[in-house]
């Protein structure tokens, strides 16, 4: 929202503290989502313009006027979830084929995600010499798509408010229009049916939501957020689809490892839409550029999309990037890793329900890197693993350090401890930034607890492990990918050896 608000800022002992605290765009004056309060304050009110009718007889009683709810505490942190070479909507066409001809080609269920190996591997035969639904598989496509993306679909980022406050409520608000992600209350809320994005001056929705990926450059970066032409040249910020200056703060940061989250412009204060994260270095964005956050998880996500850059360098993918959805990050409310099935559901108008499949973010403790790796491919794409090797030579301080800081971050949602590395587990708790998101949700009796935060397995029965004692797995509405198992050979062995259960 933007205010004509014009005061003169008063520096003499008759107001301290002035009652108006802005800041400027442009030619505007800017006050959402911030406090527009009255001190008990020396306050002149001769050199009041506000329009608060103060008197020096009657000092106003402090008041505070809620803005927005997209603010540093609703959004501290936001998601994108983004879909390559149309993988989600290829997927959603082979659950439909599935669903709609399971008796006809004798399936063993309707729902793709149970079907077994054998199955899957004729389904491609199946569907394209099927008269009605052969001629719905995208042209030039070699393959039907059976498999989950191996690499999910979710990135993570930390806002910096403190650093670029307009910056991250541009984002956070185009972020969460025209979804329910703010919403935590009710459980799940991809149930509700989300208010749709307000229209913006280009007559687009103001959201991520839908928009591409139309930049990536190998090494250097992938850039979004044109919801308006699709291509870089267009964007629109939320202030009144005006361009906004650059913060200084946001400027002095540098952009000095992957992973950080940019301002995309076309040069000095043109600040709209546009965004951008760095695959390395990037020396050469140093003060040009506002930096207004960082990648807290889901790196693999962007890496997986830097192997579809132009190999001719002109920038564009050569596949269809596209963000399928983006909202806030609720700690311990809202799933980190994953990615959407959209199940066939005929009592939908739509004729789909969403579903997104949990891929838990899991931090493996083991005390070298081959016995990490151990444990990553028992995995499998059933999790998000980051390896945390307990190296000789190491203070057992500084191991559990390295274990709980990316917790403390809400980088991670479990970690698995080898048995090895058992006796670090005493030293190790659930961090307290934990224990502050349960108590805003009021999970306090609910909250993940270190038993079911530390899980000591071994990398035969890591993913039975993290089924059956993990606070994700336990989580109400909460679909795990790993409850669907394709019961290919190499499946098969590995998960009856791990003693996991199986839906087929």
């Amino acid at each position: 929202m933007v205010w004509k608000v014009f005061v003169p800022i008063r520096t003499d002992s008759s107001c301290t503290v002035h009652d108006c605290h802005r800041y400027v765009i442009s030619d505007l004056c800017y006050t959402s989502s911030m406090l527009l309060t009255h001190h008990r304050l020396h306050h002149d009110p001769r050199h009041c313009h506000c329009h608060c009718h103060c008197s020096s007889s009657q000092r106003p009683i402090a008041t505070a006027i809620t803005m927005s709810s997209v603010n540093s505490q609703s959004c501290q942190y936001c998601y994108i979830d983004i879909d390559i070479n149309n993988h989600r909507s290829n997927l959603a066409l082979t659950a439909a084929f599935v669903d709609a001809t399971d008796s006809r080609y004798g399936f063993c269920s309707k729902d793709l995600r149970k079907l077994g190996g054998s199955e899957l591997s004729r389904m491609h035969e199946l569907m394209s010499n099927d008269h009605e639904w052969g001629s719905k598989i995208p042209s030039g496509q070699e393959t039907v798509v059976t498999d989950f993306p191996p690499h999910g679909s979710r990135v993570v980022f930390k806002l910096y408010w403190d650093v670029a406050p307009l910056t991250c409520e541009n984002f956070a608000t185009l972020c969460t229009n025209g979804g329910n992600s703010l919403d935590i209350t009710g459980g799940n809320s991809n149930n509700k049916k989300p208010k749709p994005a307000p229209i913006g001056e280009s007559g687009k929705e103001l959201t991520y939501r839908n928009s591409t990926i139309h930049r990536v450059k190998k090494g250097f970066i992938i850039q979004g957020g044109d919801f308006v032409f699709g291509n870089g040249s267009g964007g629109e910020s939320i202030y009144n689809g005006k361009k906004f200056k650059d913060e200084r703060a946001g400027l002095g940061l540098k952009h000095d490892r992957a992973g950080i989250l940019s301002m995309g412009n076309s040069g000095k204060n043109s600040n709209t839409s546009q965004f951008f994260v760095t695959l390395d270095k990037a020396p050469q964005c140093d003060g040009k550029h506002v930096v207004f956050g960082e990648v807290v998880s889901g790196m693999e996500v962007i890496t997986a999309v830097e192997a579809f850059a132009d190999p001719d360098g002109g920038g564009e993918p050569s596949v269809p990037v596209t963000i399928t959805d983006c909202g806030a990050y609720t700690p311990l409310a809202t799933p980190g890793a994953g990615f959407w099935y959209d199940r066939p559901d005929s009592e939908s108008y739509t004729g789909i329900t969403p579903e997104f499949m949990i891929r838990p973010r899991v931090g493996i403790l083991a005390p070298s890197q081959p016995i990490c790796e151990r444990f990553g491919r028992a995995l499998g794409e059933y999790a998000s693993t980051t390896m945390l090797v307990a190296e000789e030579g190491v203070s057992d301080e500084e191991i559990v350090r390295s274990v709980l800081d990316p917790l403390e971050k809400f980088a991670l949602d479990v970690v698995v401890v080898a048995p090895a590395c058992a006796k670090l587990m005493a030293s190790m708790d659930v961090p307290s930034s934990w224990n502050d998101a349960a108590k805003k949700l009021n999970l306090a009796s609910t909250a993940a607890k270190k038993g079911n935060v530390f899980i000591e397995a071994k990398p035969v029965e890591v993913l039975s492990a993290i089924l059956t004692k993990s606070w994700v797995a336990t989580r109400p509405g909460w679909l795990l990918s790993a409850s669907f198992v394709h019961c290919n050979w190499s499946d098969l062995t590995r998960i009856i050896s791990a003693g996991a259960p199986l839906r087929v």
